[in-house]
């Protein structure tokens, strides 16, 4: 569960740090939390007995992978 967290932690804050830096953009609040909310729901779920069960599956550890990575790549794009 740990590396989870540290993933979740990554993108809350990545997307913390969009927020600030791209302050001055329209969708600002928007695009950083399309980073955020993800990092947010996997915390939650790293917190849970189903969530620990959940996170188990090997397609749902590929799913959080692509998610990440995909909001990761969207904090790194988006202007």
């Amino acid at each position: 569960m740990n590396n989870f967290r540290m993933w979740a932690y990554s993108m809350i804050a990545i997307g913390t740090i969009n927020w600030d830096y791209q302050r001055h953009h329209s969708n600002v609040v928007l695009n950083s939390l399309l980073i955020i909310v993800p990092g947010l729901v996997l915390l939650a779920l790293t917190f849970t007995d189903g969530g620990k069960k959940f996170l188990q599956n090997q397609i749902v550890k590929w799913g959080w992978a692509v998610i990440g990575i995909a909001a990761l790549v969207f904090a790194f794009t988006n202007k």
